[in-house]
């Protein structure tokens, strides 16, 4: 894989750059055979050395990826090494991540769609528990979108771990980082795979809670964690934690999900959920049926935003017109009771801008900026 030539031979590279990293960039590329996009993670062997990186902990990365094969995870379709840089070519995913969705749609996402995501991210784990692998980073951000479907990525802290092994290394993203790994200075005897299922739990939370994440708190005007919360599980199911906006008003999040999120994030790692576990919950499962899952990309969504306010733009045109017809009636009306003496003017009534920019109104992309309707008003 990736010996015989390199990147450019097999992909166009565009200058269209989808991320930075500490080690280097991810770029658009496209296959020469098939022409199908791709992400190309190009990593430069100076900086990432400087940086402390290992050749091996590169190398475990594409070990990692190679071992997968899952729907919801990013797939590796190859890699190349040449004298400067390290080339790792991904699936493309064009519809943002899951920290986006979660900004954008807040409290309007319903409940069913945050379980049918929650299943998606527990299928992603179990996976790769079953080829016995840790990925230590489980987070909205990690969890990109492609057709519909959320896929894991960036393996970076990931690691091959054993069931019922330990680990003490200390990496990962603070705050979704599971007791038994903050506590690894203060006596902690390490963690294992169930770190990866706590971190889903705080997901799952913040999916149910408008994006609320359960253990961070504001302090003087910055937000920091709440270690309390988080060594004891504290999760706030009050008032404050409603699901999504339903039929015009706010509903809490149900008893059933709360009950699954709190197992999930047990402060007990021994009691804690697995991830199996988690798939074979009912809430889960009854929920997931329910929605009627399909996640635009972010380039749709902004066509459907577009619409929206062109939508409400065409009403306020309407209603002009249907005024102005409402006038001409009037008027036709007084003038039929007095002498034939009139006169015709032509008035023209300009549409919104905006309706020179709709994609699909063939009427309006040929009339151009002067786009008008006329309307005969019979003045005496």
């Amino acid at each position: 894989m990736g010996i015989a030539q390199s990147v450019d031979d097999a992909y166009f590279q565009q200058k269209v750059k989808l991320g930075q990293g500490g080690f280097g960039t991810v770029w658009r590329a496209v296959d020469r055979k098939t022409d199908q996009f791709v992400a190309v993670k190009q990593i430069d062997k100076l900086q990432s050395y400087w940086q402390g990186a290992k050749r091996a902990e590169i190398q475990l990365e594409i070990d990692i990826l190679r071992a997968c094969n899952h729907e919801n995870i990013t797939k590796l379709y190859n890699y190349y090494e040449e004298s400067r840089t390290i080339s790792i070519v991904l699936e493309y995913c064009d519809g943002g991540d899951l920290d986006d969705k979660l900004k954008e749609q807040g409290w309007q996402l319903r409940e069913a769609d945050a379980s049918a995501w929650t299943r998606q991210i527990c299928a992603a784990i179990a996976h790769l528990h079953s080829k016995e692998i840790c990925h230590r980073d489980i987070k909205p951000g990690n969890f990109m979108i492609a057709s519909g479907l959320l896929k894991l990525s960036d393996f970076g802290f990931a690691t091959f771990l054993a069931k019922g092994e330990k680990t003490t290394e200390d990496v990962g993203t603070p705050a979704y980082m599971a007791p038994e790994q903050h506590l690894l200075k203060k006596g902690s005897k390490g963690y294992g795979h169930s770190v990866d299922v706590w971190a889903a739990g705080c997901t799952l939370h913040m999916l149910v809670s408008g994006g609320r994440h359960p253990f961070i708190k504001l302090k003087n005007a910055k937000q920091v964690l709440d270690m309390d919360k988080l060594y004891a599980g504290t999760l706030d199911f009050g008032a404050s934690m409603l699901g999504g906006l339903v039929g015009g008003a706010f509903q809490p999040a149900t008893v059933e999900a709360r009950s699954l999120c709190q197992r999930m994030v047990c402060p007990d790692a021994e009691k804690r959920l697995s991830a199996e576990e988690v798939l074979k919950d009912k809430w889960l499962n009854r929920a997931s049926q329910e929605a009627n899952l399909n996640v635009p990309n972010l380039s749709e969504q902004g066509y459907a935003n577009h619409f929206r306010k062109l939508q409400q733009q065409l009403a306020v045109a309407e209603k002009q017109l249907k005024d102005a017809e409402e006038r001409e009636l009037s008027l036709k009306s007084r003038l039929q009771s007095q002498d034939n003496s009139v006169m015709v003017v032509t008035i023209p009534l300009t549409l919104p801008e905006c309706m020179n920019r709709c994609y699909s109104c063939t009427s309006c992309s040929k009339a151009g900026p002067e786009h008008r309707i006329n309307i005969d008003r019979v003045l005496k």
